[in-house]
């Protein structure tokens, strides 16, 4: 292989080296040593909000639903089958939870309906709640997935300006971010090692040449 091909593919593997190691350690401060992820949102629109089963299923681990209300209003948390809990605010205002986005740790909302919810709280459908006085949170495994979370005040009275925060914790992830930056890391430091020893024996092969010209002369 001519030297200048070498270098030059020597340059383009210690970058992905570089990136490796640079994504790799961003990711480990990111999800920390528990390997979480979490994603918020505020709701200001009246009415309910629903985090759907495209949201809530989408990684093969438990979820923790976490709702607050700054005024510390009552508010209530409660996931069902899918169908059940669609079917019991079709008609109604709703802003659904249809997007997250990492590394910004945000939810996309997007309102539905306008008609009024009234109490769901006796409904039979609901799996797991739990409601408090300004907190409320669910932990959600996703064994039976599809399932959806509904939020509201708890009663007949319309929730406002709700924050809604989805976290999953698996520590595999910080494992393998911590794999990454350390196999990006040595990758990098072979790249460079090896074109550090191209460029030294270039030099010499320079330096003989010229020694040989002068003799020669």
């Amino acid at each position: 292989m001519p030297a200048s091909t070498r270098r030059v593919l020597g340059a383009l593997v210690a970058t992905v080296g570089v990136v490796l190691v640079v994504l790799g350690s961003w990711m480990v401060v990111k999800l920390g040593p528990s390997g979480q992820a979490q994603f918020s949102t505020t709701s200001k629109a009246p009415g309910a909000v629903v985090v759907a089963s495209d949201v809530l299923n989408t990684v093969d681990v438990p979820v923790r639903v976490t709702a607050t209300r700054p005024e510390g209003g009552a508010v209530r948390l409660a996931v069902a089958p899918t169908p059940d809990a669609t079917a019991i605010v079709a008609t109604s205002a709703v802003s659904a939870v249809n997007a997250v986005h990492y590394p910004a740790g945000t939810m996309d909302l997007r309102a539905t309906g306008s008609g009024e919810l009234g109490d769901i709280s006796t409904a039979d459908v609901w799996r797991l709640a739990a409601k408090g006085a300004g907190s409320a949170e669910l932990v959600i495994d996703q064994s039976r997935a599809p399932e959806t979370v509904v939020v509201t005040s708890g009663d007949a009275n319309p929730l406002t300006d709700v924050t809604v925060t989805l976290s999953w914790a698996n520590r595999a992830w910080f494992f393998q971010a911590l794999a990454a930056a350390t196999i990006g890391a040595v990758i990098a430091a072979f790249a460079m090692t090896d074109l550090w020893q191209s460029r030294v024996i270039a030099l010499q092969s320079d330096t003989a040449e010229t020694t040989t010209m002068e003799v020669t002369t």
